[in-house]
């Protein structure tokens, strides 16, 4: 399903896709590949493109030769249409945007039975546009690269780190009560500090 959106100065194309399932024909497949391939071939590289869905295929943990889409954050091994997707993201220029940052491994899975977790569901957009969601190409470091990592937020947390450190060293009751005070004063002023960053 494709939705085009005319917000102010931009054209968002948002397509919602589902991959056939492991059991189909490789004919099938094959249609679902060609038939998404012909509507982002009709997306003008101007406009603003989102792709996500069920892709019934697992990228893997992590980029092996592809590092210019798959962010390293993924879950599991690759295997089923996972490389058929990071080929897809490739000619496109697409980046899959929920393998370029961390997240828990509870989160990581998207689908789950009770024999196996698996990731299969993703979103892919541009990579010019993974840079103003404020997804970072540096995947170095923690935050390296990131554009909202400012100084004031790096203080914010660094005050935070540091009063709970103290909270965990305190020794006496007394002591504890007020490094308990100034941690919960410290986190609550680095939280909204990173929120509006």
């Amino acid at each position: 399903m494709v939705i085009k959106l005319v917000v102010g100065e931009y054209t968002l194309n948002v397509i919602s896709a589902y991959a056939p399932h492991a059991g189909l024909s490789e004919e099938v497949k094959q249609r679902f590949w060609e038939g998404i391939y012909e509507i982002v071939r009709q997306v003008p590289p101007a406009e603003k493109l989102f792709i996500g869905g069920d892709f019934n295929g697992h990228i893997g943990a992590s980029a092996g030769g592809y590092g210019e889409v798959h962010g390293g954050f993924g879950f599991g091994e690759r295997k089923g249409g996972g490389t058929t997707l990071l080929d897809f993201a490739k000619d496109f220029g697409l980046v899959i945007a929920n393998s370029r940052f961390p997240k828990r491994r509870e989160h990581l899975v998207t689908f789950q039975n009770g024999v196996a977790k698996t990731q299969i569901d993703y979103l892919l957009l541009r990579r010019c546009d993974s840079e103003v969601l404020g997804v970072s190409t540096a995947v170095s470091s923690r935050h390296k690269g990131d554009w909202w990592w400012n100084e004031v937020v790096q203080g914010k947390v660094e005050a935070k780190k540091a009063a709970y450190l103290k909270l965990v060293g305190s020794i006496g009751e007394e002591e504890r009560r007020a490094c308990m005070e100034r941690y919960k004063v410290a986190r609550k002023e680095a939280k909204p500090s990173v929120t509006e960053a």
